[in-house]
């Protein structure tokens, strides 16, 4: 037998499985023996179908990726487009405080004054206020209006207004949707990865060749993708094997 002896030991962060080799015995030889003949390395299939207008179809890796991005640049667009109108309507409201502040107390008069409720329709007339800026006005209690701080109203309006940039120029642009794509998978990738140690390329069906990959610094990775394969997407690393 190649082995000499074998032990696990566990502890609170878990179990470490040791296996003492005689020592003529080649240890890389023995863990590809491992990984091939046990379930310390497992291989499973994925289904590759999808619907893609409404109609089942069988997709590449890259074909996945392509409906991806496609499908991330109609979430970011809609998203986009409704943060855009909800600021637009916040700052028109904003507005109409500001004139609100600028003739605080002809306002608060205006509305002491009336009794037959016909206050909105004097604001708007009185200071060319719209029907939602003038409501607005009206909603708030008049402790409450004529306790407006001015530069914090002010401060919102230049926030919004920068949003509102920043909204108009994402939906013109498509380099802007390309790379919110690519910041919000890389914090997926940051929040849910796991840390790989080992890669394994298989050449043939008797050697497989296992790289190390924890300092790519190191070690030059190439990934090339075809649809000769049946699940219509084969990947191919070329990196220096550290052993087989």
């Amino acid at each position: 037998s190649a082995l000499r002896d074998y032990s696990e030991k566990e502890n609170r962060n878990g179990m470490r499985i040791v296996i003492d080799l005689r020592r003529d015995v080649n240890p890389y030889v023995m863990l590809n023996n491992l990984y091939k003949f046990t379930q310390l390395q497992t291989t499973y299939g994925i289904n590759m179908i999808a619907l893609v207008d409404n109609q089942p179809k069988k997709l590449s890796l890259k074909e996945i990726i392509e409906h991806y991005v496609e499908h991330q640049f109609e979430v970011i667009t809609r998203r986009t487009r409704f943060d855009l109108n909800k600021a637009l309507a916040r700052l028109h409201i904003l507005e109409g405080l500001l004139i609100a502040l600028d003739n605080i107390d002809e306002i608060i008069s205006i509305i002491r004054e009336t009794k037959d409720g016909s206050e909105k329709v004097k604001l708007m007339e009185r200071f060319g206020l719209s029907d939602i800026q003038a409501q607005a006005i009206l909603d708030m209690q008049l402790k409450r209006l004529s306790g407006l701080q001015r530069e914090k109203t002010i401060e919102e309006y230049n926030q919004l207004k920068a949003a509102v940039i920043d909204y108009e120029d994402i939906l013109a642009r498509d380099e802007r949707k390309h790379e919110i794509i690519k910041n919000e998978l890389i914090e997926i990738r940051d929040n849910y990865s796991k840390e790989n140690k080992l890669l394994s390329i298989t050449m043939d069906s008797e050697i497989s060749y296992y790289y190390d990959i924890s300092d790519l610094s190191s070690t030059t990775v190439t990934l090339k993708l075809s649809s000769d394969s049946p699940a219509g997407t084969s990947i191919v690393y070329s990196a220096n094997p550290l052993y087989k």
